[in-house]
């Protein structure tokens, strides 16, 4: 399936959010995701459901001053 993550068009054969994070190897802390503009709570990332043409944005906190 074709998605969208961070403005870029990915092919995955992932079908939950928290599959495609592990396909990723995106380590969940200091992470925020979203789908379809909608922030997805972390409890969710494993039965998130991804469609065709999702657009999945992936925030990561950083550190510093």
């Amino acid at each position: 399936m074709q998605i969208i993550i961070n403005g870029k068009s990915v092919t995955t054969s992932a079908q939950y959010l928290g599959d495609l994070l592990q396909q990723m190897d995106q380590a969940p802390e200091g992470l925020a995701v979203a789908v379809a503009g909608q922030v997805v709570p972390r409890a969710q990332w494993a039965s998130w459901v991804l469609k065709e043409n999702d657009e999945v944005l992936l925030i990561s906190a950083t550190r510093g001053g």
